[in-house]
């Protein structure tokens, strides 16, 4: 009669306990930082998206200030419907420079509806050349000037 052999240890691999919780903890945290930047990526992109709309508005109330033929309907400025932000009042401080035409535009914007974390007003300096916004005699008057500054600067014979 044979007696039977002694047990031998199983030689398949396997895993331990402490290996799979060690696994587990490392997917985890793989997991988390690939959720958090995720998150962070479409949080960019909603911001970019309401500030890409904010210049849109912006853009829009600035071309109004474009097409006033006067200085005067300028300076009065206005409302402005825009697609995102409500409608938008707008005023505009002008400055005559001293070159022929150009006016320094101090232009401000006024959201009623702004987006969250943005001012409800947006203000810019604008050079704008604008003949029609001239007025005859102080185009007159610069011109003079001007032919005064080159006859001074330069000697003619005359």
């Amino acid at each position: 009669m044979r007696t039977p052999a002694p047990a031998r240890p199983s030689s398949e691999a396997a895993f331990s306990l402490i290996e799979v919780i060690i696994a587990v903890a490392i997917f985890a945290m793989a997991a988390t930082i690939l959720t958090s930047t995720f998150v962070n990526a479409l949080l960019a992109r909603e911001k970019a998206r309401e500030v890409e709309q904010l210049d849109a508005d912006i853009q829009t109330v600035r071309l109004q200030l474009l097409l006033q033929p006067s200085r005067d309907d300028a300076e009065d400025g206005g409302e402005c419907p825009t697609l995102n932000y409500g409608t938008a009042t707008w005023r505009a401080i002008i400055e005559p420079t001293e070159v022929i035409d150009l006016f320094k535009v101090t232009f401000t914007i006024e959201f009623p509806e702004p987006p969250e974390g943005q001012a409800a007003s947006h203000t810019e300096e604008l050079y704008l050349l604008r003949p029609t916004w001239s007025e005859s005699d102080e185009r007159s008057d610069l011109l003079e000037d001007k032919r005064q500054e080159l006859r001074e600067h330069r000697d003619f014979g005359f």
